[in-house]
C-alpha cells in the first residue's frame, strides 16, 4: 500500500471542501489539525484511510451540527478529488 504524505502539519487550520466549489455549491468544514495519519474506524478500530483529524471550528452553515465535533479529512480521494480540495484557512 502506498503511503500518502500530509501537506499540512498538526496545529494548522485547514478548510476541506465536500465538493468542488461552484456557484450555489460551496460545502466545507474548517478546523485545526490535531493529528495526521491513518484514520481508524471509531467502533471497530480497523484502518479506513490516511488523513487529517481536525477539531471542526467552522462550516459553510453557521449552525452546522459538526461544529465543535471531531472530523476526518482524507489526504486523497479515489473519486471526485480535485486541486484545492484542502487549503489552509
Amino acid at each position: 500500500m502506498e503511503t500518502t504524505v500530509a501537506t499540512f502539519v498538526t496545529g494548522t487550520t485547514i478548510r476541506a471542501y465536500d465538493f468542488k466549489p461552484m456557484e450555489g455549491l460551496n460545502k466545507f468544514i474548517e478546523g485545526r489539525i490535531i493529528a495526521t495519519g491513518m484514520i481508524k474506524h471509531p467502533t471497530y478500530d480497523h484502518n479506513m484511510f490516511e488523513g487529517y483529524t481536525i477539531e471542526i471550528t467552522n462550516a459553510d452553515r453557521e449552525n452546522d451540527p459538526r461544529i465543535g465535533d471531531i472530523g476526518y479529512v482524507p489526504f486523497e480521494m479515489d473519486f471526485m478529488d480535485f486541486e484545492g480540495r484542502i487549503t489552509e484557512a
